[in-house]
């Protein structure tokens, strides 16, 4: 910001927000929001803890991610038991082995992030104390054997990511009342997502990425009334057919890299709100069921689907369809000029943006067009 935007904002925040410019003011145990930049942590890490430890009253500090001189086992644990205030804590990125039993006592902390911690194995049950906590982000923390079987208390967490270990969760998810956004991601031993998330009646948006060895989802995805987004990327072995019914409310459904030949059937019983829908790396992929019942489908992504030939019949009547996309899908985009030639369709082209393999000529267009399905509000590598 401009230097005098600047100094209007100290200004009015006065004491309690503060950088790290090593010219700390005598107020400074007033402090309450603290940010340190990587230029303040050269060779100066003691003098920054020396400051640091003066406040008592700290509700936000951020660090430079992985900073390992600094974020250390007895940092880490004096934060803990110093900082009772705290509201926000990042430790993502850490070298950290152990999450400190004390973190129980953080009464007020309404965001933790330990993501990228490759060597945490078990969060302390303490961690399930934490009753005002709002997100609680795992993600990529490759060496976690286990969520705590008492997860279910947090009763206000509102979102969850989780990379774990474990081949099946804990019950307890199933208590999650007030949980709004699931993502799992990098759970190769997971095996099933059963009941324990088929209850969470307050869920948006569920996310699966990467796990290998998942097979199933629940049958009756129907009891999760509040889903509107589900997006799947890189999971095999997992077979949507199975489910009976799906949810009702969808209107976001993104999935990448799957084995199989039609898109499941139970989309169409979102029939009436599905508003985006994306598929990629489906190389069986042959059928994209009935596409024109969902009368309020504003978007299509077709993504490296080699062997779906044509869209469904009809697709050009879909008023509300503002955009579709076909990149590397060589007989999908030939039969698609084809179908642009005709009347209706030159009608639907001048409504809608349509974006075909031959619309990229240059080099450079195809490196700006890479990851496209990421783009369109598909998962991405590390959502």
């Amino acid at each position: 910001m401009h230097d005098l935007v600047h100094d209007i904002a100290i200004s009015v925040a006065q004491t309690e927000y503060s950088t790290i410019n090593f010219r700390p003011s005598s107020a400074f145990e007033m402090v309450r929001h603290v940010s340190i930049s990587e230029k303040d942590l050269l060779g100066e890490e003691a003098q920054v803890l020396d400051f640091i430890y003066k406040s008592n009253k700290l509700r936000t500090f951020l660090i430079p991610s992985g900073d390992g001189k600094m974020m250390n086992q007895h940092f880490v644990k004096t934060c803990l038991s110093r900082f009772k205030y705290m509201r926000v804590l990042d430790l993502s990125g850490s070298p950290v082995e152990k999450l400190p039993s004390a973190i129980g006592s953080l009464f007020h902390v309404r965001f933790l992030d330990l993501s990228y911690n490759s060597k945490i194995k078990r969060l302390p049950n303490s961690i399930c104390n934490l009753l005002n906590l709002e997100s609680l982000i795992l993600r990529q923390c490759t060496a976690l054997e286990e969520i705590p079987k008492d997860i279910g208390n947090l009763i206000n967490l509102r979102s969850l990511v989780i990379t774990t270990q474990q081949k099946y969760l804990p019950k307890g998810i199933s208590c999650l009342i007030s949980l709004q956004l699931l993502h799992f991601r990098r759970c190769v031993n997971l095996m099933i997502l059963g009941e324990e998330i088929q209850f969470l009646t307050n869920l948006r948006r569920l996310g699966i990425s990467d796990c290998e060895n998942l097979e199933s989802l629940p049958p009756n995805m129907k009891l999760l009334t509040a889903l509107n987004s589900l997006h799947i990327n890189e999971c095999k072995k997992l077979d949507l057919m199975k489910i009976r019914e799906g949810p009702q409310g969808l209107r976001s459904f993104m999935m990448r890299t799957s084995d199989l030949e039609v898109l499941p059937p139970w989309l169409e019983d979102s029939t009436k709100v599905l508003q985006s829908i994306g598929v990629a790396g489906c190389d069986n992929l042959t059928e994209l069921l009935e596409l024109q019942k969902f009368t309020f489908l504003e978007q299509l992504v077709i993504v490296s689907c080699s062997n779906l030939s044509t869209l469904p019949q009809g697709l050009h009547r879909l008023t509300e369809l503002r955009e579709l996309k076909i990149k590397d899908c060589p007989k999908l985009s030939k039969s698609c000029k084809r179908q642009l030639k005709g009347e209706d369709w030159s009608k639907f082209a001048r409504e809608a943006k349509i974006i075909l393999d031959s619309d990229v000529d240059t080099d450079e267009e195809e490196d700006k067009d890479e990851g496209a399905f990421d783009d369109h509000n598909a998962i991405s590598s590390d959502n």
